[in-house]
């Protein structure tokens, strides 16, 4: 999981996720990893208008990771977190419109385009509302 957090919100972000990360009980096997992005005009894009941190939180196979990820999300969505379009969240369209401006654009261009839901699946019809 990874979530892209307003880069000044960083600081007391992360304070708050290592008291989840640090807790013996959820057995973390990997490092914390944070990266940094600069705003951008892409639609979609989880750096959209504005400077992002990265917090990325892994675990091994068939390790136990839903206590572990689902403290994660809480915390990196009362940031303002917008999760990594490739890595495991739990938001649904109805979730991620409002974490985009230009989300209902590209939902209405994706209707136009691909009226019968060519290149549509499961994941897409989730995160962006069925066709």
């Amino acid at each position: 999981m990874e979530y892209a957090i307003p880069r000044e919100a960083l600081k007391d972000t992360l304070r708050e996720f290592m008291k989840v990360a640090n807790r013996r009980d959820l057995a973390v096997q990997f490092p914390i990893e944070v990266r940094f992005a600069a705003a951008d005009d892409v639609w979609l894009s989880t750096a959209h208008e504005r400077d992002s941190a990265y917090i990325a939180v892994h675990q091994y196979q068939r390790s136990p990771y839903t206590e572990y990820f689902d403290a994660a999300e809480a915390i990196f969505r009362a940031a303002g977190g917008r999760p990594h379009w490739g890595k495991m969240h739990s938001l649904a369209a109805s979730d991620l419109s409002p974490l985009y401006p230009r989300f209902d654009e590209f939902v209405q261009l994706r209707q136009q385009l691909d009226p019968r839901g060519v290149f549509s699946n499961y994941y897409t019809n989730h995160v962006f509302g069925g066709l």
